[in-house]
């Protein structure tokens, strides 16, 4: 009994640092849930990020974070993100990402038929604390409803200094 209780207590430890060490540099972290996995065309996303606490002196990465399940048809997907990331004027981009590779793997992690894909957006840009930052996300793949995406979101980390 006490090596069962040793055991767990050690599982409990390591799943509790990689949580805490997940959200190190972390400044945002928003995602929404896709009702029923089917993403419509006029399903804009939009995240609002007022009144961060950054280090002007900091860069910053940003990621999309896309969870995709079984039932998603393509290897791809195809986002339009207009931002004021980088400027105060609002910018539009239309994004190709790939979820799987050539042969058909899903990238990223994953259990269960749900898989969660890190895509980058924008690397190592300055941030103040006094500006209000907003990005849309909106899928223009040719389905609508587009099948299968169960989550969407945006984070947005330190640059670990010694990385680059």
């Amino acid at each position: 009994m006490r090596t069962r209780n040793n055991i767990l207590l050690f599982v409990t430890g390591v799943l509790f640092s990689s949580l805490i060490s997940c959200s190190e540099g972390e400044v945002y972290y928003r995602f929404y849930h896709i009702d029923k996995g089917n993403w419509y065309h006029d399903s804009t996303l939009i995240f609002t990020m007022d009144s961060l606490n950054v280090n002007v002196a900091q860069a910053y990465d940003v990621t999309i974070e896309v969870s995709s399940g079984h039932l998603y048809p393509y290897r791809n997907i195809w986002l339009q993100i207009d931002h004021n990331l980088t400027d105060t004027l609002i910018r539009s981009d239309t994004l190709q990402y790939h979820l799987a590779d050539d042969h058909g793997k899903w990238l990223g992690s994953g259990v269960g038929g749900l898989h969660q894909l890190s895509l980058p957006f924008l690397n190592s840009i300055p941030l103040d604390t006094a500006h209000l930052y907003r990005l849309s996300i909106t899928q223009v793949m040719k389905d609508d409803p587009l099948a299968g995406i169960e989550k969407v979101g945006l984070k947005v980390t330190e640059v670990n200094r010694e990385e680059k």
